[in-house]
């Protein structure tokens, strides 16, 4: 059986996260342990790989969009390639813009650029912004973290149990 898209959010799920701080640079980007493995598995189960994520550091001046997109690239890179493309919010939270994480945005964007049905694809998040949306569009979830939320299908601590959670998820659904 095959799924529909597999939707990741960046920092926290395919790279580790900055603490009070952001991935400015390629040198910046360190991938989370198992992750290039389980983008090759992901890349034969799904139909595509689509990152969502919320990049305030733009709207901030830190950085620009067309930075942002050298980093995405080389993220995809040093992942294996597996992904199909990445849709970014650039907006601050009080631009009130539609896109930004929780809002569904990013998620309407990739429908408008491929067919997608939502019922069979996933969303993997670190953080419960990334999960209502998903939620909202009938999505499953996988939330990486160390604490439950009411919007995850499956909870897991670690980007390195993806592949084994996956695996076990995908037989029995």
């Amino acid at each position: 059986m095959m799924y529909d898209t597999l939707f990741l959010d960046r920092d926290g799920v395919l790279n580790r996260k900055i603490d009070g701080g952001y991935v400015l640079t390629p040198e910046d980007i360190e991938i989370l342990p198992g992750i290039p493995l389980f983008l090759k598995w992901a890349h034969q189960t799904f139909r595509r790989i689509i990152v969502v994520t919320n990049q305030r550091c733009i709207g901030r001046g830190m950085i620009s969009l067309a930075d942002i997109q050298v980093i995405n690239q080389a993220i995809d890179n040093k992942t294996g390639n597996y992904i199909s493309k990445f849709f970014v919010c650039p907006h601050l939270d009080e631009d009130n813009c539609c896109c930004r994480k929780p809002k569904k945005g990013l998620f309407l964007a990739a429908a408008e650029h491929y067919v997608i049905n939502f019922q069979k694809s996933w969303m993997i998040g670190d953080s419960e912004t990334d999960l209502i949306p998903a939620k909202e569009l009938s999505m499953s979830t996988v939330f990486i973290s160390g604490k439950d939320s009411i919007f995850a299908d499956q909870t897991i601590p670690l980007t390195a149990d993806l592949l084994r959670t996956f695996k076990s998820l995908t037989q029995t659904k």
